[in-house]
């Protein structure tokens, strides 16, 4: 590794910890009725869910796959890969304080899951909170970047105008102005980032806060459950929350025109979000799947609908192509991922994924099949 690497590494490194959240997202600014201590919740349970796919090592050194990205042998660009990672410490987010942690996620963590409403928000409420916690990070990470620039537009409209024309040689301006040009675009890429940031947390947090209100009130919320399970255990498990701007099959479900209005302004009303959660998990000899959407979101259902009439094998397809265009935060059982797909399938899985992880706006079609029931599989009660 080159020093410029290193150093950039140290550098972003030290942004990340600077950027990092830890406060409990159910106690609010004020942190009521919180316990004190904020601690690294699972967002994928460990021990019934991480345990039961992971390889070894039981329930506190077993370890799972997950898709990530590592720096290419030239270091010059990062590649999509399986990477392996603790049970202990995948998955974990500093969201939640001990007493609202236990007390929020028991009714999910201690009893067999028997797909009832109130189990149902607690795996979606779970998926929200994750993502807001995510995005809250995301939204400090660009002020620490940013700094001083954050509210300093180093990139107006004659810049955006002419920089295009110049990338393209048809006109040229001196170094040290394309310099400070292509600063500034890239820093108006991040203040962008950080508005959406702040449009998202407001949508997210007002998922959470419905949802714990049905929750504790044992009451309908303004959300819907689609809840499907496949015949046997698939060593797959995932917790996510994200919008899609496509179906299973790569055909859109949110216009251009509402895609470009939803990254400049926040929801009007519960109604109008287009945020999905989505809970994949072995247990009991099943796959459990359930997705989560606002009951206005009516495009996004029948989508999901259609996905859950199609025969066994394309229905797993198309479930795979969701998972792996939309979800980042998914485990796998070692084993299973290299007993039952080839290294060209491996590779495929991890390119399909980073297609979208590198670019929203694209949707990677595949014929992969993620969710092959594993005969041998069990997993723990």
């Amino acid at each position: 590794m080159n020093p410029d690497q290193i150093e950039f590494n140290k550098l972003l490194g030290q942004n990340q910890k600077d950027a990092s959240v830890k406060a409990c997202l159910r106690g609010g600014d004020k942190q009521l009725d919180c316990s004190g201590k904020i601690i690294h919740s699972h967002s994928i349970q460990r021990g019934k869910i991480l345990a039961s796919i992971a390889d070894g090592g039981g329930e506190s050194e077993g370890k799972v796959y997950h898709l990530g990205f590592a720096p290419a042998e030239d270091m010059q660009s990062m590649q999509p890969e399986f990477k392996l990672q603790g049970i202990k410490k995948f998955s974990t987010f500093a969201g939640f304080c001990g007493g609202h942690d236990k007390a929020i996620f028991q009714p999910i963590e201690d009893v067999a899951f028997t797909a009832t409403a109130k189990q149902q928000d607690i795996y979606a409420y779970r998926a929200a909170a994750k993502e807001l916690h995510s995005t809250l990070e995301s939204k400090k990470f660009c002020e620490v970047f940013l700094g001083e620039k954050l509210n300093v537009d180093d990139f107006p409209p004659h810049f955006q105008m002419t920089l295009p024309a110049i990338k393209r040689g048809e006109m040229v301006v001196p170094d040290f102005i394309l310099e400070g040009m292509l600063q500034g675009e890239k820093n108006h890429e991040i203040r962008t980032k950080h508005m959406q940031c702040g449009h998202s947390i407001s949508e997210l947090q007002q998922i959470c806060d419905d949802l714990t209100d049905a929750i504790e009130r044992e009451e309908p919320s303004e959300f819907e459950h689609i809840y499907h399970a496949l015949d046997g255990a698939c060593l797959v498990a995932c917790c996510a929350s994200f919008i899609p701007y496509f179906d299973h099959d790569g055909n859109r479900i949110i216009s251009r025109q509402e895609e470009q209005r939803m990254a400049q302004s926040s929801a009007a009303s519960r109604a109008d979000m287009k945020n999905v959660m989505l809970n994949v998990f072995p247990e009991d000899g099943q796959t459990h799947i359930i997705f989560t959407f606002s009951k206005g979101n009516p495009s996004f259902k029948a989508s999901i609908e259609r996905l859950l009439k199609l025969e066994d094998e394309a229905l797993k397809i198309g479930l795979s192509n969701i998972v792996l265009n939309y979800v980042e935060n998914s485990a796998y059982g070692p084993k299973y991922i290299n007993e039952n797909f080839s290294s060209e399938q491996i590779a495929s899985i991890a390119e399909s994924f980073a297609v979208s992880a590198i670019d929203r706006s694209k949707f990677r079609k595949s014929n992969i099949n993620l969710f092959v029931v594993n005969p041998t599989a069990t997993t723990r009660q």
